[in-house]
């Protein structure tokens, strides 16, 4: 990779060089990762038992159902994380969430169901970004596993919001799915960088034609 992209191979050579984070330490993407989680329970949990009573179809009040019980099991798994980890989580939703639980609550019938399915799918969208990040980027062997466990409950929670037909993406709920932006380092290289990349570059080219030439010289010997 670094003879035919000498940019990309110093970048990944300067991210290999980087120590790696022992896997007793969170970073702080795998803390705010845990907290945002927790985030998540504490509205869905309450949210999910209430559609699975007040949902008007069997198909609402059973996604209600698997939400609760999923998230449920999710809550236990993140305090015992944080609790290792020492990590503190927050204690009562967020006031974006508490004001979407209001809403939901306020409704009835088939406009409670498409409260739920869209506010609880926009939800999802949002935080599949952030874990997603925190599976593919964290060194601590843990949160990658339970980012991996995350990942599975919140795309199996899309699908079945979305199969309640009552999701519908034109009202603008999805917006805050495509907010969220990373910065990756090997696309970030300085000038610096870019220096020595070409200067490698034309060692590495000068090195082959030597090489082009001196076998060419031979085989016409």
């Amino acid at each position: 990779m670094g003879a035919a992209c000498p940019a990309a191979g110093i970048a990944f050579a300067s991210q290999a060089e980087q120590p790696a984070a022992q896997s007793g330490t969170l970073a702080d993407l795998d803390r705010e990762f845990l907290t945002v989680i927790q985030f998540a329970n504490m509205w869905e949990i309450p949210m999910g038992a209430l559609a699975a009573e007040r949902g008007s179809t069997q198909t609402v009040r059973d996604v209600g159902a698997e939400i609760n019980a999923d998230h449920t099991k999710l809550d236990v798994a993140v305090r015992d994380m944080a609790a290792k980890y020492g990590h503190q989580l927050p204690e009562k939703p967020s006031s974006s969430t508490q004001s979407w639980m209001n809403e939901i609550e306020s409704k009835q019938g088939v406009e409670f169901d498409k409260a739920f399915a869209d506010r609880l799918r926009a939800a999802h969208g949002t935080v599949f970004g952030l874990i997603a990040e925190v599976r593919a980027g964290t060194r601590n062997d843990e949160i990658r596993d339970f980012a991996q466990q995350a990942n599975n409950i919140v795309m199996k929670h899309m699908t079945l919001l979305e199969s309640t037909g009552q999701v519908t993406s034109d009202h603008g709920m999805f917006s805050e799915a495509a907010a969220r932006t990373t910065a990756y380092p090997e696309n970030d290289l300085t000038k610096s960088d870019m220096l020595v990349a070409l200067v490698v570059g034309l060692v590495m080219a000068g090195a082959t034609l030597v090489v082009v030439r001196t076998f060419s010289a031979r085989g016409s010997e």
